[in-house]
């Protein structure tokens, strides 16, 4: 065999060497980058679900303070537009002022019986 033809087939050889490593690294690759964006995935689906939960509780938080407003507003002893009604993760804060200790106890009543709430703490002044 001549030199000439030696150097190709060698040449030949050496670049079918690069070309079948080159394919493995580039499958390597490719599992990696499936194995990533698997992982950023489920970090962005956690994140979602830590939304989604964060949003459920918001809701839950509104409805709570609306039905505590709808019984304010309902009650004969309660004046429901003198009692500001925040309410965070169910835990309930009634600001303002009342005409009396009753009206004061009352509102705090109407807190506690509502569906979803934890606790009630009153920071109602008497007039």
């Amino acid at each position: 065999m001549n030199n000439k033809v030696f150097f190709r087939l060698l040449l030949i050889l050496a670049l079918a060497g690069l070309i079948s490593a080159g394919c493995a690294t580039t499958k390597n690759t490719g599992v990696a980058i499936k194995e990533g964006a698997t992982e950023a995935g489920q970090q962005v689906g956690d994140k979602a679900e830590d939304v989604g939960e964060k949003v459920g509780e918001k809701i839950e938080d509104a409805s709570i303070t609306s039905a505590i407003k709808m019984k304010f507003a309902n009650d004969e002893l309660v004046s429901a537009s003198n009692i500001n009604v925040d309410t965070n993760d169910g835990h309930v804060t009634l600001n303002g002022t009342v005409a009396s200790q009753a009206e004061a106890t009352r509102a705090v009543q109407i807190g506690r019986s509502v569906d979803g709430v934890k606790t009630v703490h009153s920071n109602l002044t008497i007039n």
